[in-house]
């Protein structure tokens, strides 16, 4: 009798990963621009609570559902907040994958991972960008929704993040996985994903900067340049 070969799981991480930028700033000005251009001149106001959350005035927590209401008004129907996910995914996911996250997703699909994006974005309209690359399934940060479905700033427990995420993903890995051995790639730009990191047999740093390489070198993570074509260190 022989042991079924481990499930594999690769999880992406968002912004700076999969995408060269950074998505909730950008997607708040961009649904703005095409919704209410008007709430563009809010811009200094929104620049204001950014400042605070850099100074650690606020978390995440507060940050995000103000930045939110600010931008896009206190709710968002349904249909309106898919079609704006939609569009965003169309925007940016030609423009902003690079290269070798391409080759890497690409990689791991053909070696029959199931992918993961887990990321601190608003979980609607990175679902969005997830669909469009072909992801099995997303974990990121939800928002509230009131009694006729329309999507709510308010958070729906904790901004997906840190440990939070790594917490998420164990969840969902409990959830979809069967019971046995698993072989998980984790992919990120950020220490901040160290406990994911944890949960994976390979650790992937994204990136290019020296400090990033001293970084997984204490760490034992490896380090992968996305910009170069390959993408498979």
């Amino acid at each position: 009798m022989t042991d079924s070969p481990p499930t594999r799981v690769a999880i992406y991480d968002l912004g700076r990963t999969v995408l060269r930028k950074p998505t909730f700033t950008l997607f708040l000005l961009w649904a703005a621009w095409r919704e209410a251009p008007w709430r563009l001149l809010l811009f200094l106001a929104l620049a204001a609570l950014m400042i605070g959350y850099a100074l650690r005035l606020y978390g995440r927590d507060r940050f995000k559902p103000a930045a939110i209401r600010l931008m896009l008004g206190p709710y968002l129907s349904s249909t309106r907040a898919a079609d704006l996910a939609a569009r965003f995914a169309a925007w940016r996911v030609p423009r902003d994958v690079p290269p070798g996250a391409e080759a890497c997703i690409a990689r791991d699909r053909a070696e029959g991972y199931r992918l993961l994006m887990a990321t601190a974005a608003p979980e609607f309209y990175a679902g969005a960008i997830a669909d469009a690359l072909g992801f099995d399934a997303i974990v990121a940060t939800r928002h509230q929704r009131d009694a006729d479905g329309n999507w709510l700033p308010l958070l729906d427990g904790e901004n997906c993040y840190g440990a939070e995420k790594a917490r998420r993903v164990t969840e969902w890995l409990d959830a979809n996985v069967a019971v046995g051995a698993m072989h998980i790639r984790a992919y990120s730009d950020h220490p901040s994903d160290a406990p994911t990191f944890a949960l994976a047999n390979e650790s992937w740093l994204i990136g290019r900067r020296r400090s990033l390489a001293r970084l997984a070198a204490q760490h034992g993570w490896r380090t992968l340049d996305f910009e170069i074509a390959a993408g498979s260190g």
